[in-house]
């Protein structure tokens, strides 16, 4: 992904969450858009967009999920990182 391009970042959770925001979401080689969820509350998405002059062979994204909840309002722990 180049500087000027966007692309979208998909988070997926086995159950329905609510609360996922941009400070859930540590990408730190770009910027996220507000994730947006499915009907089910299932799948987010988000736009990321790369940051400028910033050459990384290895990116992962990190999802704080201490900031999300389940329908049964139970809080997420830890993390979760996505692939290289």
């Amino acid at each position: 992904l180049t500087a000027g391009k966007t692309t979208t970042v998909t988070i997926t959770f086995s159950e329905p969450v609510t609360g996922l925001d941009t400070s859930d979401i540590l990408c730190p080689n770009g910027t996220l858009s507000s994730p947006t969820a499915n009907a089910g509350r299932t799948v987010w998405t988000a736009t990321l967009t790369p940051t400028a002059n910033a050459n990384a062979p290895t990116n992962t994204i990190r999802v704080n999920l201490s900031g999300i909840t389940d329908d049964a309002g139970n809080t997420g722990t830890g993390s979760a990182d996505s692939a290289n």
